[in-house]
């Protein structure tokens, strides 16, 4: 079993307070619902439920960044600034599961309408630091 990280990573889209966006996408504070790339899969209830999927972090370094998220600073080609996040300010509401070394997701704690996780998401926003551009 791999160890909780301490910091995650995410390259975001900025908005204008200099905070990540908040949208339903790839490159922001949100996570996809519709399209070929769904982060999350909502139930015919209008549920999501833990461990089936979220909003993609880099745990312990933004060098292990994807490639097309990295910044080219740092070697890849991605567009956004890189933003990290404390795990221990995660709310109760959301979890992070680590499935790879270099990869965890943002997931609903416990099972809940969609818009709630949304809500819960959005709702870290604040706690998110620009460490890159």
């Amino acid at each position: 079993m791999q160890r909780t990280p301490e910091i995650v990573f995410r390259a975001m889209k900025e908005d204008s307070d200099g905070k990540p966006l908040v949208e339903r996408s790839a490159r922001a504070l949100g996570v996809r619902i519709s399209g070929p790339s769904i982060d999350i899969p909502i139930d015919e209830k209008g549920e999501v439920i833990p461990e089936t999927g979220g909003m993609s972090v880099t745990p312990d370094s933004l060098y292990l960044l994807p490639y097309i998220r990295k910044p080219k600073a740092l070697g890849g080609e991605g567009r956004d600034p890189v933003f990290s996040f404390q795990v221990i300010n995660l709310p109760s509401t959301l979890a992070l599961r680590r499935d790879t070394a270099s990869h965890a997701l943002v997931e609903p704690s416990k099972s809940c309408l969609f818009e709630e996780y949304e809500q819960n998401l959005h709702g870290t926003r604040e706690e998110w630091v620009k460490c890159h551009e």
